[in-house]
């Protein structure tokens, strides 16, 4: 097949996915992102066997949240699997319960935090070790990390997530920050959307990964000057927004593309 035919069938099937994906209503487009970000996650060997756990508000309420079942694990959610539960943990809709660590966490943060529409809590590898140092400050020696200065708050102290005060802890150390490094832990991110959320997790995790390589050389990290930081970080995020968008909108593609039944 000549190369400009691949080519335009490549570009009117990214445009039929992104099509079908607008003609969603609000709560499916979410419930879909949520399943991608499961799905990817799980492929990237974000996950920690059943548990840890990615939440959403439901759009046009402030009193729940949509949580994948206990049990099931992210690489086989699907958008109608997850369950609607109130911020006390009740299941007004679908089928499971939800996980203790996840009620603790996410149904404090959603109650208590404004910019906890989407909360992403993982123990990834690269970010978890970095928190498992004495000094878990995420350095700004990469361009990945031109998208977080004022952005990262630190948790310094250890918790249980199966204790009620750990919601308390969490809310307490993020304040109006979005990004929370959680000392011997792993990581918990706010955003706006599924995609900005999943973005930022994505970056980080680069950035952690580099700056544990870094340090495992032994040599003295370059750090990105105070001035450079100044003059392009604020470019750096609303370029990092603009592409995370594009990313999460080609990660949904190709799992539709290859799972069709994600969607239903």
């Amino acid at each position: 097949m000549p190369a400009a035919l691949v080519s335009s069938l490549s570009i009117d099937s990214v445009r039929a996915y992104d099509a079908a994906y607008e003609r969603l209503d609000p709560a499916s487009k979410l419930r879909l992102d949520l399943t991608v970000a499961h799905r990817w996650a799980a492929r990237w060997g974000w996950n920690e066997g059943v548990v840890n756990h990615f939440t959403a508000m439901v759009p046009g309420y402030r009193d729940r949240f949509y949580a994948i079942p206990y049990g099931v694990h992210w690489a086989e959610v699907t958008a109608r699997d997850f369950v609607i539960v109130d911020l006390d943990g009740n299941v007004l809709e679908g089928d499971g319960e939800i996980e203790l660590t996840s009620l603790m966490i996410h149904g404090a943060m959603h109650r208590g935090l404004p910019q906890a529409e989407v909360i992403l809590h993982t123990h990834q590898p690269h970010i978890t070790a970095l928190t498992c140092l004495e000094d878990q400050t995420v350095e700004i020696i990469s361009q990945h990390v031109l998208h977080f200065p004022g952005r990262i708050a630190y948790m310094n102290s250890y918790g249980l997530a199966t204790e009620r005060s750990i919601g308390d802890m969490i809310i307490d150390a993020m304040g109006d920050k979005d990004i929370l490094m959680m000392a011997n832990h792993g990581v918990t991110i706010c955003g706006l959307t599924v995609s900005q959320a999943f973005d930022d997790l994505y970056t980080l995790d680069r950035a952690c990964e580099l700056q544990v390589m870094a340090l495992a050389t032994g040599r003295p990290l370059r750090r990105i000057s105070d001035d450079a930081v100044s003059r392009m970080a604020v470019t750096a995020r609303a370029k990092g927004i603009e592409e995370g968008d594009y990313h999460f909108r080609a990660l949904r593609r190709l799992l539709w593309r290859e799972e069709p039944g994600i969607a239903d």
